[in-house]
């Protein structure tokens, strides 16, 4: 690959990174069953971890059941259920029995089209309010918290000589205990917002009442809260000082920061620190470019490969090496 990367090239910014994230040397993708899927009082199915797991383990790699394409982002016009009716009657009769054991929450006669909507994981962003969605038998069964302990994804790298369209990897983001619930957050996009809000979403969009510790009334839900209501203040603050000049550039640096140290402090580790890492990376490169005679004793370019390094973590341990989102960062990081 092009570039420099200080003398290092990718494999060494890999290594790297896992040595900064303090995980265990990468392993074969081994069909090792890391979790069980039992019943979870007041959830229905969920899963359990089977033994103590190190935090960046990829637990689980799977393939649709099916998918839709062109799908509308917050709705479903007649068209796209048409699409859903045509991928159903693509089924056999067992992977169409298959479908039905997932939940139905019941609030609809359109059976199919419920437990879609409700069970399916989105997998590419076609272009503006579309997407391709698809359903995923087990892990359909990961149930949701705000604060969650492992993160999904499509990975459109992933796949083999029969099936090469790509698979969903699910990681671990932090070390899980045997026995612990395996979680993931199903609105990974709005952690900004609060408790009231984001209930109502997940109610609206899935049907149950999150009671996770962040939306809980105890102390953690209260602090949880408190940083949620100061993320939103500094993503104000953000998007004021967007395209400022002069001082003022200086006051978006901070709020970057200061966004980061809150998501740090909620546990909160992607994606939102990942696309900060990378406007802090962007910042960096202007004021470099700039060469402002008031920062001419900032070494902006370290700074720059340091935002970008800490961008590269955070994808690596939710996404995995392998990921499309890695290997974008290490070609940005190889032109500085």
């Amino acid at each position: 690959m092009a570039g420099n990367l200080s003398v290092r090239d990718d494999r060494d910014e890999l290594v790297l990174a896992r040595w900064r994230l303090n995980l265990a040397p990468v392993a074969h993708r081994a069909p090792v069953h890391f979790f069980n899927v039992v019943t979870i009082p007041g959830k229905g199915q969920g899963c359990r971890a089977r033994t103590n797991i190190s935090r960046g383990t990829c637990i689980h790699v799977e393939k649709p059941l099916f998918s839709v394409k062109r799908v509308e982002i917050g709705g479903m016009s007649p068209a796209t259920r048409q699409r859903l009716t045509q991928e159903l009657n693509r089924l056999r009769p067992e992977q169409y029995q298959q479908f039905l054991t997932l939940t139905y929450p019941g609030r609809s006669d359109d059976q199919d089209l419920e437990r879609f909507e409700v069970n399916n994981f989105q997998m590419i962003v076609e272009d503006a309010g579309f997407s391709q969605q698809g359903v995923f038998l087990d892990a359909a069964r990961f149930n949701h918290s705000c604060l969650p302990n492992a993160w999904f994804n499509w990975n459109s790298l992933l796949g083999d000589e029969r099936r090469p369209a790509g698979r969903l990897t699910v990681y671990t983001v932090r070390d899980i205990k045997m026995g612990e619930e395996i979680l993931v957050d199903y609105q990974n996009t709005n952690c900004y917002e609060g408790r009231i809000s984001r209930r109502r979403n997940l109610h609206r969009d899935y049907a149950f009442t999150c009671n996770c510790d962040a939306c809980g009334y105890r102390q953690r839900g209260h602090l949880s809260e408190e940083r949620r209501a100061a993320m939103r203040t500094a993503e104000a603050l953000r998007q004021a000082n967007q395209g400022q000049h002069n001082g003022q550039r200086w006051n978006l640096r901070e709020s970057i920061l200061r966004l980061t140290q809150l998501l740090d402090q909620e546990g909160i580790v992607y994606p939102q620190k990942a696309t900060l890492r990378g406007e802090l990376a962007d910042w960096y490169s202007r004021e470099w470019g700039s060469r402002n005679p008031l920062h001419l004793d900032v070494n902006f370019r370290d700074l720059w490969l340091d935002a970008f390094r800490a961008r590269l973590d955070a994808e690596v341990l939710c996404l995995g090496e392998d990921s499309e989102e890695v290997r974008l960062t290490l070609d940005a990081m190889a032109r500085i």
